[in-house]
């Protein structure tokens, strides 16, 4: 039996840090770059996207930010716009307009408020008031470069229609659960067009593809059916109630809600630029890993353990034993189990900023999808832990798929350091 991994953390309820006694070092920094970051948090969160399609769009205005400022002061290797800045763009207002033009394009439905944004941003811009050439110069630059970014991106691949998978009926093979409206295996998987769509930072969906699951006949899959059957259930006799609510709390946490934990951590000399260059490598990390799980998801099709233990009685394996009214706390996400996408996005975006920042710092993890209850963690690592735990004790994922998922999640991060947006050499 596999032992589950051990995590360090306090849960501390919204508004209560100081009386948790938490070291009050964080930033909370606000400036262009953090405040069009928070905005695109609002807009996702009240778009109420899937995950893979929240983290799409953050690689896109980060990006595209991260350019428009890299091209007015070209440090670092450029993520597609190899132009120049005009002589004197003003970088408040490039950053402004880059994610301004991004997130209208993107969440269209809510221009009304981001023209508000954008009003309020050049407003706070010294020298708005007359007729600025700086000023006009960065919107027109940041606004290059956003249409740029989004022309590029509007053909990776993502809003293509690839044919649907339904699964089968063949022990192992993921279907869709049942629902008040559609019987056992007749809807979709979701997001199939995923595994095709252009990566942004690596080279290929299949670049650190893992190796399949367990067998089904194996003692490893045995182990992670019984772990998960024990603790998954909604009604378990095993988890906690603490353990319960941090997989609430995990399931309805996003890229964007890591973002706001992000910026909290975020030092307090650091540079515009230095800080448009760790949001969109964090952005990036993340799309490109939860791409990666769902190439592995559509390679090996697993079930999930819902159907893995009402069915447990056709694997082959005599360590598993049927129970036809389990069901998990949490309702899974249509598409196959194996391996974590949560746990690799995550892991993906903890990565990079432990790699930028240092794993030392305290990071809390919020979510208005699940208020009032927040954790926070002594090291950027720990919250990695945690994810994979909460996905069993949620009664979604089988161990295994949780640390191949994290392990995932790793190698992508690693890889996006070592080989974007690095500095220019002379």
């Amino acid at each position: 039996m596999k032992n589950p991994r051990v995590f360090t953390g306090r849960r501390v309820f919204t508004g209560s840090l100081a009386a948790a006694g938490i070291a009050l070092c964080l930033s909370g920094r606000s400036d262009m770059v953090t405040d069009w970051n928070r905005n695109y948090e609002i807009a996702a969160k009240a778009a109420a996207q899937s995950p893979a399609a929240e983290a799409r769009c953050a690689a896109i205005v980060q990006t595209a930010v991260f350019d428009a400022l890299n091209g007015i002061h070209r440090q670092y290797e450029p993520y597609f716009v190899t132009e120049r800045a005009p002589g004197g763009a003003r970088e408040e207002a490039a950053v402004a307009m880059a994610a301004y033009t991004t997130l209208k394009a993107l969440y269209p439905a809510q221009a009304s408020s981001f023209d508000t944004e954008l009003a309020a941003s050049i407003a706070s811009i010294p020298g708005h008031q007359g007729k600025s050439q700086s000023i006009a110069r960065g919107l027109a630059w940041g606004e290059r470069v956003a249409t740029l970014i989004l022309a590029w991106r509007s053909l990776d691949g993502f809003t293509n229609t690839v044919p649907n998978y339904f699964g089968g009926g063949a022990p192992g093979i993921w279907r869709s659960l049942p629902t008040g409206t559609n019987a056992d295996g007749t809807l979709p998987a979701i997001l199939p067009q995923l595994r095709f769509t252009v990566p942004f930072a690596t080279l290929s969906h299949s670049q650190f593809r893992p190796g399949p699951p367990p067998a089904l006949t194996s003692p490893d899959y045995a182990a992670d059916v019984n772990e998960v059957k024990a603790i998954g259930r909604v009604d378990s006799a095993t988890r906690t109630p603490e353990q319960t609510q941090l997989a609430q709390l995990w399931q309805a946490s996003t890229i964007a809600d890591l973002f706001r934990g992000a910026r909290d951590v975020l030092p307090a000399n650091g540079s515009l630029l230095d800080e448009a260059r760790l949001f969109a490598l964090l952005s990036m990390a993340t799309f490109y890993a939860l791409a990666k799980d769902y190439d592995t998801k559509y390679t090996y099709n697993l079930w999930r353990p819902y159907h893995a233990i009402r069915l447990a009685d056709t694997d082959g394996n005599p360590a598993t034993e049927v129970d036809a009214t389990w069901t998990s706390l949490i309702f899974p996400p249509r598409h196959q189990e194996y391996p974590s996408a949560h746990a690799g996005g995550t892991d993906a975006f903890l990565r990079v900023l432990a790699g930028m920042l240092g794993d030392e710092h305290p990071f809390v993890l919020s979510s208005p999808g699940y208020p009032g209850f927040t954790w926070t963690f002594d090291r950027f690592s720990d919250a990695a832990i945690q994810v994979q735990e909460a996905r069993i004790w949620a009664g979604i994922h089988f161990r295994t798929a949780c640390e191949v998922g994290g392990a995932l999640g790793d190698a992508v991060g690693d890889y996006v350091l070592e080989n974007a947006l690095l500095p220019l050499r002379d």
